[in-house]
């Protein structure tokens, strides 16, 4: 178990490590936004009793299994490209101990558009991962723009199966090469990837 859990520890620093690098070779990395809560445990997300392709779930009804989290909105460009992105993911872990989940979150923000739009919005990205409605952006707010400067509120993160934040992607999209032409893009679904890859390292 320790060495699983040394193994699995090295494989997702080092998907952190390449995913904050995100620039062309010789430049310095900085950062990504986000980092910083790598480690830290997730909080209970809050949302309404809206949920579509699932019963209503918490993440604490999770535990043991890691997870992934997408805040998305039906009015965004870079949703239209990362939902899809996510759905490919969901089918291949599909037989692996894996939830995904996006929560919705209406803009402008502070304003509240009908559920079924959004799950009407959702079907033609292709998304059969459950979604639910995060009201007044309650969950983002606080997994997210509360901790500093974000550019956007599209974010994303996967959870260990103990429950703590292992990558965090900060938006505004992520998608695979075949996909799209837009090499961060690219990076941030590769490391998305990873870190669902390494996280699953413990429960193999």
């Amino acid at each position: 178990m320790q060495y699983r859990r040394a193994m699995r520890l090295g494989f997702v620093m080092l998907v952190v490590i390449c995913a904050m690098a995100g620039v062309a070779g010789g430049q310095e990395a900085k950062p990504r936004a986000g980092a910083e809560l790598v480690g830290t445990q997730a909080k209970e997300w809050t949302v309404g009793p809206e949920w579509a392709n699932s019963k209503p779930l918490q993440l604490s009804d999770l535990h043991g299994r890691v997870v992934m989290v997408r805040f998305w909105t039906d009015r965004c460009r870079f949703c239209a490209a990362s939902l899809p992105a996510m759905q490919k993911l969901a089918d291949e872990f599909r037989k692996k101990p894996v939830t995904f989940v996006g929560l919705y979150h209406s803009k402008p923000r502070g304003s509240e558009r009908p559920w079924r739009e959004a799950v009407a919005r959702a079907k033609e990205f292709g998304v059969r991962f459950p979604i639910a409605y995060d009201h007044m952006w309650k969950t983002v707010r606080a997994w997210w723009l509360e901790g500093g400067q974000r550019r956007a509120s599209s974010s994303s993160f996967v959870i260990g199966a103990d429950g703590r934040i292992v990558f965090v992607h900060p938006g505004p999209m992520f998608c695979p090469g075949e996909d799209c032409d837009d090499a961060q893009a690219n990076s941030g679904y590769e490391g998305v990837r990873g870190a669902i890859r390494g996280a699953l390292v413990d429960l193999d």
